[in-house]
């Protein structure tokens, strides 16, 4: 019998499909969240506020000191980034009241957390449990993944690290923030209508299942624009490099992803890697036991108790 790890890397289409549904939908929403003095650098300033925002998380959890936090230039190797573009959009979101610098140089969530961005957080660890009822319901993964009574902490910071995670992928591709964020989200666009499937179909699941012509849809680039929220210039310029490269195909306005791209190893790789961390991430929430740790997140998230089940709250401080 094969395990969660194996069955959802072999129906890794379909996992990535969800996934890429609803964190590609959380993204957005927290662009139009953040300030308006980086607004302009909304798309770089997204992987920087999520893994500051990722660390706080799990440095209240595990009780750890909080006020270092990561250094500047610890997140721009991490993220793969200039240091002075991560700096210099540091410095803004600080001046936005959004991060905090420490004494020495360690940059954190001010506490409490920006009330926009508390919000975000637990409703991407809504997103999370979507996902996983979606995925258990196509028949990707084993019976209830993330049970009810698992932590909604565990689940935020699990949903961070997925979406670090893929935006870990632009290694694979060679591509900037800004043009994974465009060419994964027309990939999942394009086909995510086969995510309303009934329960226990999953086509085009398997890695050499490309689906079809008549399965990938053509997205307007007006509609692309609008919803990532960038100028149409910078989509049209990000879209006919894709289409050089052979990522996208176009047809008047409108692009859809390459069956080239699809069936590339490059591309096959990725959607395992995600799949397989997500399986990762799902046993880790399952393995979670509250504690002290959890108790002064929700502090710091301006939440009153009770939220969750008190059931799951054991004297342990530590993540699983």
């Amino acid at each position: 019998m094969a395990t969660r790890l194996e069955a959802m890397r072999d129906n890794c289409r379909v996992v990535t499909r969800v996934v890429g549904e609803e964190l590609y939908a959380a993204a957005i929403d927290l662009a139009e969240r953040l300030p308006e003095d980086v607004q302009r650098a909304r798309l770089i300033c997204l992987p920087i506020v999520m893994s500051i925002t990722r660390d706080m998380i799990d440095r209240e959890m595990r009780s750890l000191a909080t006020q270092r936090g990561p250094s500047i230039n610890s997140i721009a190797t991490s993220l793969d980034l200039p240091f002075e573009t991560v700096r210099r959009n540091i410095l803004r979101l600080h001046a936005a009241n959004w991060v905090e610098i420490g004494e020495a140089g360690g940059v954190t969530l001010p506490n409490p957390v920006p009330a926009s961005l508390a919000t975000w957080c637990v409703e991407l660890g809504g997103r999370l449990r979507r996902i996983a009822e979606r995925i258990e319901a196509l028949g990707a993964t084993d019976p209830r993944p993330i049970g009810d009574g698992s932590c909604d902490n565990s689940c935020i910071l699990g949903a961070l690290d997925l979406c670090l995670a893929m935006a870990g992928t632009k290694k694979h591709f060679g591509l900037r923030f800004t043009e994974l964020l465009v060419v994964n989200f027309v990939c999942t666009a394009s086909v995510v209508h086969l995510n309303a499937g009934g329960a226990g179909t999953n086509p085009y699941a398997e890695p050499d299942t490309v689906p079809p012509d008549a399965e990938r849809a053509f997205i307007p680039l007006d509609e692309l624009a609008k919803t990532i929220g960038v100028s149409r210039s910078t989509i049209y310029r990000i879209v006919s490099n894709a289409e050089r490269s052979n990522l996208f195909e176009r047809r008047g306005y409108a692009v859809r992803p390459a069956a080239s791209l699809l069936g590339s190893p490059t591309y096959v790789q990725a959607l395992q890697l995600v799949a397989g961390r997500t399986a990762t991430l799902f046993s880790r929430i399952e393995r979670h036991r509250c504690g002290l740790g959890c108790t002064a997140l929700d502090q710091v998230l301006g939440r009153p108790r009770p939220w969750r089940q008190t059931s799951t709250l054991l004297p342990r401080p530590e993540i699983g």
